[in-house]
């Protein structure tokens, strides 16, 4: 379907509403927010909105301005269809750009069936999580799974707006993960599998070398590095065709939310954020977090329950950044080393570190965040395969690569901001560490060399967008397309 100049737009959609991010760090007032229903009424909006930018939100979980516009916000929530359909005997599901993950997997579980992956939360919409490579850990991100897309951009002749489907070859690699800079996704066709079950256990570990060791037997763990206890903690997770104990299941469920969801983050809040007490913080994470840890359990359940957490509980900020496997424990000994510099200014950095540091121009303003932060929750690390997407987090020739997620819960402190700040330039810098799209991270550290593929993602992009309209502000900037 196309849409030219001359057709009108029906008048419906909210002026100057206040537009807020789930961590609460992202506020503005695009132009106009509307919630269209048909893809004729997105093209239209979109041709009368082409001198204005135009932008997509979804369940507003990034913590990066994706989503910032003066001009047309359109919100896609009522593109949320679910339909089971097989092609050439591949069973796949076809969905609505606005329908959260967690819909989408309650739906395909219904037939047995799920993601090939998830990622930690469900709270997203389809079209949010893959353009911004959303990713759970052993696996490649669901923006590697999608099988074809339909997205409204501009004709050939740049004259008009269309809505057509994205099937393969380069283009929809570029697609996949597309910071909404090809268009406006209104549906994504995934590959699906039958549903299968995880075993979970969670043990200790004394160092990085141990950690990755139990990968062999346990693909699709995450680990942790604990702050002030300095050491790992591994949630080792398998496929299994145990059928698992129903009760001490059901148990260990119960026994994940209180301790792990709620308990943990709970006391973050209560030391960390209201009494803003450093020795609770140490005291909680060196004494007492060890003792809350069962590591005997070794629970079964399906993978859309085992692999995900109830993350978006409470609010936060996150940077998330990506190093390859074999830059891995370099780059986790330097971020150690700089919590313990920023929580303790009397910390010497090893001479590792200082001439890492003195290579890339920043061993001069370590003194910036010697005891300015003291870090209050655990450091997420997570396996990444290499996805089949130009510009995802973890495209590229094939290796592992992991994140590391720092978050903070006291979301309005110039502290973490510009402790993560350094630490990402730092990565950048020296690894060629890659930010995730979604998540806070220091715009002006990001290169073009950190995706190998970015110039012939570009050309993709002018060929669906030649005036930029979707790709004003943060989107364009990033990818080095500010008009």
């Amino acid at each position: 379907m196309t849409s030219g100049p001359g057709n009108s737009v029906p008048e419906r959609g909210n002026y100057g509403s206040e537009v807020t991010n789930f961590g609460g760090n992202v506020r503005f007032r695009p132009g106009r927010l509307v919630m269209p229903r048909t893809e004729t009424e997105v093209c239209r909006l979109v041709m009368q909105h082409r001198a204005d930018g135009v932008r997509v939100v979804g369940s507003r979980h990034a913590w990066s301005p994706l989503i910032r516009t003066e001009g047309l916000l359109l919100d896609l929530r009522h593109f949320d269809s679910v339909r089971l359909f097989e092609d050439a005997g591949q069973l796949l599901v076809s969905v609505g750009a606005g329908c959260q993950i967690s819909r989408l997997l309650q739906s395909l579980n219904r037939s047995g069936l799920t993601l090939p992956s998830v990622g930690l939360i469900t709270e997203q919409t389809v079209a949010g999580a893959i353009s911004t490579a959303t990713h759970g850990s052993g696996r490649h991100s669901l923006s590697h799974y999608v099988q074809r897309l339909r997205v409204v951009q501009f004709n050939s002749a740049g004259d008009g707006v269309e809505a057509r489907w994205i099937e393969g070859g380069a283009e929809l690699r570029a697609a996949r993960c597309s910071l909404g800079a090809m268009g406006v996704v209104t549906e994504v066709v995934f590959a699906v599998v039958p549903q299968y079950r995880i075993q979970e256990q969670m043990v200790a570990a004394g160092s990085l070398t141990e950690v990755l060791q139990m990968e062999q037997e346990t693909p699709l763990q995450q680990f942790f590095l604990i702050p002030h206890l300095w050491s790992f903690y591994v949630q080792r997770r398998c496929e299994s065709t145990e059928r698992g104990g129903r009760w001490t299941d059901e148990l260990y469920r119960v026994y994940w939310f209180l301790v792990m969801d709620l308990g943990l983050h709970l006391i973050v809040l209560l030391t960390a954020v209201f009494l803003r007490s450093r020795s609770l913080v140490k005291l909680f994470y060196s004494k007492l977090l060890p003792w809350a840890i069962v590591s005997s359990w070794k629970p079964v359940d399906r993978s859309d329950r085992q692999l995900v957490m109830e993350h978006e509980l409470f609010r936060h900020i996150e940077e998330e950044l990506f190093v390859r496997r074999r830059d891995l424990a370099s780059a986790l000994a330097l971020v150690r080393d700089l919590l313990r510099v920023a929580d303790d200014r009397s910390w010497r950095l090893s001479e590792e570190s200082c001439n890492q540091l003195r290579q890339v121009g920043l061993l001069g303003e370590v003194s910036e965040i010697e005891g300015q932060w003291s870090h209050h929750y655990p450091i997420c690390v997570r396996r990444v395969r290499a996805d089949a997407a130009m510009i995802s987090m973890s495209a590229g020739d094939g290796e592992d690569w992991y994140s590391i997620s720092l978050i903070s819960y006291e979301r309005s402190r110039p502290e973490f901001l510009r402790f993560a700040g350094f630490v990402g330039a730092a990565l950048i810098r020296l690894y060629g560490a890659r930010p995730h799209w979604g998540k806070w991270f220091p715009e002006g550290e990001i290169r073009a060399d950190l995706y190998s593929e970015l110039p012939e993602f570009l050309s993709w992009v002018r060929r669906a967008d030649p005036e930029g309209v979707f790709r004003r502000g943060f989107t364009g900037r990033v990818l080095g397309m500010s008009e």
